[in-house]
C-alpha cells in the first residue's frame, strides 16, 4: 500500500474487488494512520532531541575569561602617555626647550630600576645640550604656574592690581580704624 493518502490511493483501496468492505475501510484507516504518523514527533522524542540540542549547543560554547581592563595594550599605551605628559610638565623638565620635550623624554630610561629623571636629566644634557635653555636663562620664556596679570602690579608682586580709587578707599578706611 501507499504510504501517502491521496485520492488514488483511496481509488485503489475501494476498486479491489477482492477486499471485503471491512477490509477496506481497514485499509483506509491504516492509510490515514500512517499518513498522520509520517510528521508526528512524539512529546518523548522531541524532549530527547531538545536536551541533546542543548547539550551539543553547550559544549560548542566555552564562556570567555574576563578581561581585565588594566592590561589591554590600549590602557597601557593611555597610561605612558599620561606619565609623559605629567613628567614634560613637572619642574624636571623647566631646562628643556618646548619643542624637544617629547623627544629628551624619549631618550630617558624608563623601566622599573630606572634613576629618577632628575639623576638622568644631566647626563642627556651632557651629550644634547641644543635641546636646552642655556645655563644662564634655564627657564626663559617657560610660563610659571603663578596667575599671570595684564597690567604691572603696583606694590609688592604678585599682588592684584588695584586702581587709583581702589588706592584712596584703602587710604581713607585705613584712618578710620
Amino acid at each position: 500500500m501507499a504510504g501517502i493518502f491521496t485520492r488514488g490511493a483511496l481509488d485503489k483501496i475501494m476498486t479491489n474487488a477482492d477486499l471485503t468492505p471491512e477490509q477496506r475501510t481497514e485499509q483506509v484507516f491504516s492509510l490515514y494512520g500512517r499518513a498522520l504518523d509520517e510528521g508526528f514527533i512524539s512529546k518523548h522524542d522531541a524532549e530527547e532531541a531538545k536536551q541533546a540540542a542543548i547539550e551539543a549547543t553547550k559544549a560548542g560554547f566555552k564562556a570567555q575569561e574576563p578581561i581585565d581592563p588594566k592590561t589591554t595594550d590600549e590602557y597601557l599605551a593611555l597610561q605612558r602617555e599620561r606619565d609623559m605628559l605629567r613628567t614634560i610638565g613637572g619642574d624636571d623638565f623647566a631646562t628643556v626647550l618646548p619643542k624637544y620635550r617629547e623627544l629628551v623624554y624619549g631618550m630617558l630610561d624608563h623601566g622599573k630600576d630606572a634613576k629618577p629623571v632628575s639623576e638622568q636629566l644631566p647626563s642627556v644634557r651632557e651629550k644634547n645640550g641644543e635641546l636646552f635653555f642655556p645655563e644662564s636663562e634655564p627657564t626663559k620664556g617657560q610660563p610659571k604656574n603663578t596667575p599671570q596679570y595684564s597690567q604691572q602690579p603696583t606694590g609688592r608682586p604678585g599682588a592684584n592690581p588695584t586702581s587709583a580709587e581702589e588706592a584712596e578707599y584703602q587710604r581713607i578706611s585705613a584712618q578710620w580704624k
